[in-house]
């Protein structure tokens, strides 16, 4: 068995990130990987539902799809190896390209508590916790249809070889991506875009100065920040939302992130 960490990928306009590569004798596994706060419950239509906590009050939030997200990761992985093939193979072996490169979420924290009952039933062996990973690669071994043919090492390292030779080194800022991309497909609003980018901001900030969250801005700044959406610093000043202090601090960062995003 090989394992490809972090591994990124590139083809025109599509860009992929995938957490794990895990090369087994028969199938190889695309896996995207969560360490998420709260519990995560699985609607029978897909969907994600995050439940947690903070600061006492209870929060529901809807999540977009770590499957969906690892599927369209894999169609960009079917992409790059269309042109690496010959036409024959891409003609025998494309339509079991899926069955031999199975894609996997995998929830990391252990606190987490994960519920698929009524997930359904094509996608609910493709979400698991971290300790049923190994458990689930044995028993799709075990059950492998018995025309599978079995690698050798060698031609699981040559496997492995490959990836990296299609992989891109090329610095990609993903949160950036998938939001500009999607954001308005998946029926994000601007304002929650733009509560995303600034909270984001918020965590950046108070690692590079070791300062608390709240230093930066409260929820309540937060919130008005994103209500009212100044574009200059005389309009932030204006609006009362944050303290002379903080505007001198984090004023033009704020501003600047407020201005990436365009209605």
């Amino acid at each position: 068995m090989y394992v490809l960490r972090d591994v990124k990928f590139k083809y025109e306009d599509l860009t992929a990130q995938i957490d794990y590569i895990v090369i087994t004798p028969v199938y190889t596994y695309y896996i995207e990987c969560k360490n998420l706060i709260g519990n995560i419950r699985v609607t029978e239509k897909g969907d994600f539902i995050r439940d947690f906590s903070i600061n006492g009050k209870k929060i529901k939030k809807g999540i977009y799809s770590p499957l969906r997200q690892v599927e369209a990761q894999r169609e960009v992985i079917r992409k790059i190896w269309e042109t690496k093939v010959s036409k024959a193979t891409k003609l025998f072996a494309s339509n079991k390209f899926d069955y031999y490169r199975k894609v996997l979420v995998i929830v990391a924290n252990q606190e987490t508590i994960l519920n698929t009952d009524r997930a359904p039933k094509d996608i609910k062996y493709k979400i698991l916790r971290a300790d049923a990973l190994v458990r689930q690669i044995e028993y799709d071994l075990n059950h492998r249809n018995s025309n599978d043919y079995l690698d050798s090492k060698k031609e699981m390292e040559k496997m492995a070889q490959f990836y990296i030779n299609i992989s891109s080194n090329e610095e990609i800022n993903y949160y950036d991506y998938y939001k500009d991309r999607y954001c308005k497909n998946i029926n994000v609003s601007f304002n929650g875009c733009l509560k995303d980018r600034l909270i984001k901001l918020r965590k950046n900030r108070s690692n590079e100065l070791n300062l608390p969250a709240y230093y930066v801005f409260t929820n309540d700044e937060l919130d008005k920040l994103v209500e009212i959406k100044p574009k200059t610093i005389e309009e932030l000043k204006k609006a009362n939302i944050l303290s002379p202090i903080k505007i001198k601090r984090h004023g033009d960062v704020i501003i600047e992130e407020i201005n990436k995003i365009k209605v």
